[in-house]
């Protein structure tokens, strides 16, 4: 539940209509206006109605009275502001939830495992399951640490309960046509869409990081650009990421004179990012929409739209152009700032180009007629190689490139060379 949320949609008559979801439900109404200010303003006004309507259940809801002891933790202090939001938005549904359904609940310690069961196939129904699995590992965190701190050895409800499984909706890469497109149309927005567009494509950075990237931190004289990414600068103790510049990102960042290299390399962006976030979003699906490109898809069951193709998506695109091309998989993970390279392989997609190379490095084995069998000597195991192969194989598999028996020789194959 979403009490505070508020968006507004345009209609085709030019209208400007304002939702607000309170209690899992959305509810509509037309502004009347065809200018987006005025528009805001009757949205404004909505959602203080619907928090003075919600206002005596919220009072009413008595696990809200244990959320102080979650944020007076030692747990809640090495949190980030947009962290410990995150996780309230998870207590306070919680709590409205057990006010409405399980009244005769007053404190966490009544909670029971059945309870949270039944609350998780309640929550599960609309909701992806990365959602449900955040949602339970949240609520797990905050009643282990409620729980301790009213000195009782209560079992915490969540353990054991987990997300059951469901159709997922993967974020993919970008086609170089589309990302061609996507450039003619953030350029005909203006220099710093353009500028937005390209940092993403020729270095994989988050949007973040691209929208408050600082002259500072960019070195035209050295081509490189050095940042602390946004996201993981709590958790690696401001670990830098130093990405060379590609010669049109290099030549697009000279067009700005030196005089004026100086707080913001796109000054407009980030102080909307920082202040109005929702009109970077807006301008953001305007040039995907002039794109052609379809952003989200409709999954049966699921609330909200599920996202199919959005700026991250560059990230993604970045990544599998790297690795399709050779660049190893570490180094493509030094430059885009991942832990590891697990992370980094999520974000790959192979292109039926690499998973064709892939099969055909296998030769023709002991079938009749065949070109005869060229015996290599035994190579040095590289573990790293032989996973990479392996899992390519998996995947030509999958896809149908090869057959069963096909996959068994060549895995067999692959495996007698170690």
């Amino acid at each position: 539940m979403n009490i505070r949320r508020g968006m507004l949609r345009l209609e085709q008559n030019g209208l400007w209509t304002a939702l607000v979801r309170v209690n899992g439900r959305t509810y509509s109404r037309s502004t009347g206006t065809c200018v987006r200010a005025d528009a805001e303003a009757s949205l404004r006004r909505l959602v203080v109605i619907a928090d003075c309507a919600c206002k005596q259940t919220l009072e009413s809801a008595a696990l809200l009275r244990a959320w102080p002891r979650y944020e007076a933790s030692a747990v809640a202090e090495r949190l980030a502001q947009r962290s410990r939001q995150v996780k309230y938005r998870a207590w306070l549904h919680f709590s409205v939830w057990i006010h409405e359904v399980h009244p005769e609940v007053s404190e966490p310690r009544d909670v029971t495992h059945a309870i949270a069961e039944e609350y998780h196939a309640f929550f599960q129904g609309g909701h992806a399951p990365i959602t449900c699995a955040l949602r339970i590992a949240f609520l797990r965190e905050i009643f282990r640490v409620v729980l301790a701190s009213y000195g009782c050895e209560a079992k915490n409800p969540w353990d054991g309960i987990r997300a059951k499984s469901g159709p997922v909706c993967v974020r993919r890469e970008l086609t170089l046509d589309e990302v061609s497109r996507l450039l003619a149309a953030a350029d005909d927005c203006g220099w710093e869409w353009r500028m937005l567009f390209s940092l993403a494509i020729y270095t994989g950075m988050r949007l973040g990081d691209c929208c408050r990237l600082g002259w500072e931190s960019v070195d035209l004289a050295s081509s490189v650009i050095q940042i602390v990414p946004h996201k993981t600068r709590r958790y690696f103790a401001g670990h830098p990421v130093v990405i060379p510049l590609h010669p049109e990102l290099a030549a697009l960042l000279g067009e700005t004179r030196p005089e004026n290299r100086i707080g913001f390399v796109m000054g407009t962006i980030a102080r909307d990012f920082v202040s109005r976030r929702w009109a970077v979003s807006r301008n953001l699906e305007d040039i995907f929409r002039k794109s052609n490109i379809k952003m989200n898809v409709r999954i049966e069951g699921r609330e909200r739209l599920a996202p199919l193709a959005t700026f991250h998506s560059l990230r993604h695109t970045f990544v599998s152009i790297a690795v399709n091309a050779g660049v190893p998989l570490a180094t493509v993970q030094s430059v885009v700032g991942h832990s590891s390279t697990a992370m980094t392989r999520h974000y790959y997609h192979p292109s039926m180009e690499a998973l064709r190379q892939a099969v055909n490095a296998i030769p023709a084995i002991g079938r009749k007629g065949s070109a005869p069998q060229v015996v290599s000597p035994r190579p040095v195991c590289d573990r790293s190689t032989l996973c990479g192969r392996l899992r390519e194989l998996e995947k030509a598999r999958k896809l149908g490139l090869v057959s069963e028996e096909e996959f068994s020789a060549l895995r067999r194959s692959i495996l007698s060379n170690v």
